[in-house]
């Protein structure tokens, strides 16, 4: 008797979320600051962790670079000029005069630097292409370069996210703000060519910050039209993997009530807690820990970018669908102590995975120069996205 039966998928989520949200707020935050110690010092020693909240932004950590201290008022001037950068401001005007958003202006923001902000340690420096802790990271890459190797509804939920910003910059006659987020779900509707699963916009729940007078009807009838636009544009160029909204698609909007009081005055904002967006989404393993606030000789970011590489190299010889790529490293290591490679659900043997491993070195010195990770705008990757665009480790 045949016992097989056919796993049939279900719903699939997404979310993403505005610059100015909080959380992402603050990540934007840490990494500008990784930036600015880069640039002084490319084997700066950087670990941030940044808090936002109503008209204070609270740092620590550390900011070790060679030579001479990062001087503290440019520390002070870079987190405001993150704070405009993501919108409180510019061109998001009216925020901060008092009378509607009741978000800071940058130059309100008062800036608690309880970091340290010190001369690095040539010694310690000298140590960087070794690991200073012990952690597990996973890279994943799925073969559709339609959707950049990520995951349709990880693709799909950063495309409206552009797509809604464009709009709330764009016409200010809306009155939108610069804080947001979205939550997408997808629906299977059948296969599509190769057998892949073809999927279909069930719903997407938004909530939009905006000003006390701002046009509400008008705005939630054009952000619909813009989600709307957007996934059928995406499914026009990929007809095999997505249909486009149904008659049946809804767009929630603001369920909450109104949402004027928006960015740190509406919540607080921590460092890291945006993971299941900054990576793959929900459906796929992470292993390690943020992103942002973390020099790119950190675990963290420099094993989560080449083990990220490594599976859309996989995925992009044509023969792989689904490519995991999982390290795990202990204290003092240069190279993992153990890598499994896995192509559709299947462990690659040794000979297989060495041959990956000389062409792409897991040796964290080599990472960091084959990537070019101390060239990077970190800032920009944590207001627009670690993967999908175009950066060294999304080429293979």
């Amino acid at each position: 008797m045949n016992t097989h039966h056919t796993v049939r998928p279900g719903l699939v989520f997404a979310e993403s979320v505005l610059p100015g949200h909080p959380d992402k707020l603050a990540d934007q935050v840490a990494d500008a600051l990784v930036d600015i110690a880069l640039q002084q010092d490319p084997r700066a020693i950087v670990q941030i962790e940044v808090a936002v909240h109503d008209r204070r932004c609270h740092v620590n950590g550390r900011l070790s670079t060679a030579g001479a201290p990062l001087d503290r008022h440019y520390v002070e001037a870079t987190v405001r000029g993150v704070f405009e950068r993501a919108g409180f401001g510019v061109p998001f005007e009216p925020i901060g005069h008092g009378t509607d958003y009741a978000c800071p202006l940058p130059v309100d923001v008062e800036v608690d630097l309880a970091c340290t902000i010190d001369e690095a340690d040539p010694a310690e420096r000298d140590l960087r292409e070794l690991t200073d802790d012990q952690a597990i990271h996973i890279g994943y890459a799925v073969g559709t370069p339609e959707t950049h190797w990520l995951p349709i509804e990880q693709h799909l939920a950063s495309r409206l996210r552009e797509a809604l910003l464009a709009l709330l910059v764009n016409d200010r006659s809306l009155g939108g703000g610069p804080d947001g987020k979205l939550l997408l779900a997808l629906r299977p509707a059948g296969q599509g060519a190769g057998g892949l699963t073809r999927w279909a916009p069930a719903w997407v729940i938004t909530s939009v910050q905006h000003l006390e007078a701002a046009p509400t009807v008008v705005l939630e009838r054009a952000v619909r039209r813009c989600f709307t636009q957007r996934l059928e544009e995406e499914a026009a160029r990929m007809p095999a993997l997505l249909e486009p909204p149904g008659p049946d698609f809804v767009v929630r909007f603001n369920e909450a009530g109104p949402f004027v009081e928006g960015g740190p005055m509406n919540d607080n904002g921590q460092t890291g807690r945006k993971l299941v967006m900054d990576f793959y989404g929900p459906r796929v393993a992470i292993g390690g820990g943020a992103l942002s606030g973390k020099d790119p000789w950190r675990l963290d970011r420099a094993a989560a970018l080449r083990t990220r590489q490594i599976a859309v190299a996989m995925v992009a010889t044509g023969f792989v669908h689904e490519a995991r790529v999982t390290f795990a490293w202990g204290p003092r290591d240069a190279r993992p102590s153990g890598v499994v490679l896995e192509a559709d659900g299947r462990v690659l043997d040794d000979a297989t995975t060495a041959r990956w491993l000389n062409r792409f070195d897991p040796n964290l010195a080599a990472s960091h120069a084959e990537l070019g990770l101390a060239q990077v705008n970190w800032e920009n990757c944590a207001r627009a996205g670690h993967f999908g665009r175009d950066l060294p480790w999304e080429r293979g």
